[in-house]
């Protein structure tokens, strides 16, 4: 029960496997089954009775973000995370629960499980299905942490900013401090979280000696949204693949209505706004901000709104409840694109070459605003403080300063040229998963040593008692000599 970009991502890998010959199923409520079905009529459905968990699950996500005008404190988030894991523990005790359902997947003889591990019931899931069946992870980042240990990745925090903050890979002493900390406490706090709502399940489902990370460490293959031409440099491992963009189709013709309309702008061009799935309506004090500044534009803006219409909305701006998101960027007549900053939306810029102006809300979206500004390829504005000013400046800035358009052209060529696309790359390894089973070559043996091992602290003991024992040897070796010394010394005086 994750959000709708996640699903987004897993049904994109999905249709390009079908396209391939392969037979997907999906594992889905009965409450929403019936969408599902009919956005993506190739797949294969199986449901199960959640008694109302993914709604509430939903309900609970947004209870936490839909206020824009105040930022979300650490309380307010490990609160909502108490409140969601014992939602979230009953809604995967009904799917594994299921006998009926579990007896016809394992009847079925799947070869492979992919799942997000934003709730990591799939991983449990291919455990639970037995040792035949594989796994592979899709993702942008882990809020339990738990891909960090199943990897067995190291992350030197000199230079890895942690993904939940606005830091680039150039931090001051400050940003260092608070990338060690944070870096160490919240990872705790993350398996913690994880331990308390899915240790049970694996104890029930799989078995007494599992837990939820020694699960999740046995997934054969991660398939990060990443990509070297937009997120920092840092460690990998050979069972981590980037993927970043794999979402990205190639652009289609618009609606005749919404083509008319971005053809009228000229040269001006046309501004796409969204911010995303999760926030769908804002203040009516915040919505005017926008609708004041947009109307002070010469261009076209075409804004991805739902509610009622704001105050002070100007002649040039259209709101729409749903856009063609990548056929807007591709189109030659888009200048740029107002975004909170999700990752599928900043990849389709970057693809298409569109700079940005970025309102990070939350989650991974302030380090994603964070590397757009980095890489030169827009400037970011606080959501909860913004002014019509400060809003109408930042797009001027960006559609006046070349260095943007220019940055983003050459960046957006950099992404694209690749041997293979990233969806052609995830199809590849996924495939290659299937033909040659768990890929254990690839898995560093990080993941199994235990941590005194794996921060070499036995080794250090080690050399600290030879030192130790070395230096007492030499001290006690020194006095000895001395007072022998100091004895034939006294006696010579004493026989004189």
């Amino acid at each position: 029960p994750c959000g709708v970009s996640h699903w987004f991502t897993l049904a994109k890998i999905g249709q390009a496997l079908v396209r391939r010959g392969h037979a997907i199923t999906v594992v889905v409520p009965e409450d929403i089954a019936e969408k599902r079905q009919t956005e993506r009529p190739d797949f294969k459905f199986e449901t199960f009775r959640d008694q109302g968990t993914h709604a509430l699950v939903q309900e609970i996500d947004g209870n936490l973000h839909s206020n824009q005008d105040s930022e979300t404190s650490v309380y307010q988030y490990a609160n909502h995370g108490i409140n969601l894991s014992k939602v979230i523990t009953k809604h995967c005790d009904l799917l594994l629960g299921d006998v009926d359902l579990m007896s016809r997947l394992k009847a079925a003889q799947y070869s492979l499980v992919i799942f997000d591990p934003c709730i990591p019931i799939g991983a449990i899931l291919a455990a639970h299905m037995g040792n035949r069946v594989h796994s592979i992870a899709t993702l942008r980042v882990d809020h339990y942490f738990l891909e960090t240990k199943a990897t067995g990745i190291p992350l030197p925090l000199s230079y890895v900013p942690f993904w939940p903050f606005d830091f680039t890979d150039n931090m001051t002493f400050s940003q260092r401090v608070q990338n060690v900390v944070f870096a160490t406490l919240l990872p705790m706090l993350g398996r913690w979280v994880a331990s308390n709502t899915y240790d049970g399940l694996v104890r029930k489902y799989v078995s007494d000696k599992d837990t939820v990370q020694s699960v999740v460490s046995n997934t054969d293959l991660w398939l990060y949204q990443t990509d070297h031409v937009l997120d920092f440099p840092g460690p990998s491992m050979p069972n981590m693949v980037q993927i970043g963009g794999l979402h990205v189709d190639e652009v289609s013709p618009l609606p005749k209505e919404l083509e008319a309309i971005v053809q009228s702008a000229g040269d001006d061009g046309v501004i796409v706004v969204s911010l995303g799935t999760i926030v769908k309506t804002m203040s009516s004090e915040k919505t005017q901000i926008f609708a004041t500044a947009f109307a002070r534009l010469r261009q076209k803006v075409v804004w991805r709104y739902t509610g009622e219409k704001p105050v002070g909305l100007g002649n040039n701006t259209m709101l729409m409840e749903w856009l063609p998101q990548n056929d807007l960027l591709g189109h030659p007549k888009t200048r740029a694109f107002i975004t909170h900053a999700g990752i599928n939306g900043v990849y389709e810029a970057l693809h298409h070459g569109v700079p940005m102006v970025c309102l990070p809300l939350f989650f991974d979206q302030p380090g994603n605003a964070a590397r757009v500004v980095a890489r030169g390829l827009g400037v970011k504005l606080d959501l909860s403080a913004i002014t019509t000013d400060q809003l109408y400046e930042a797009v001027t800035h960006v559609l006046t300063n070349n260095s943007y358009r220019e940055t983003a052209a050459r960046l957006s060529r950099l992404h694209r040229d690749q041997p293979q696309s990233p969806m052609e790359r995830a199809v590849w390894w996924i495939e290659h998963v299937i033909k040659h089973g768990g890929l254990t070559h690839l898995r560093a043996r990080a993941v199994e040593l235990p941590r005194y091992q794996y921060y070499l602290l036995d080794v250090a003991a080690f050399l600290l008692a030879v030192c130790t024992g070395v230096l007492a040897t030499v001290w006690c070796s020194c006095s000895l000599v001395c007072r022998k010394i100091s004895c034939k010394t006294e006696g010579k005086l004493k026989s004189q």
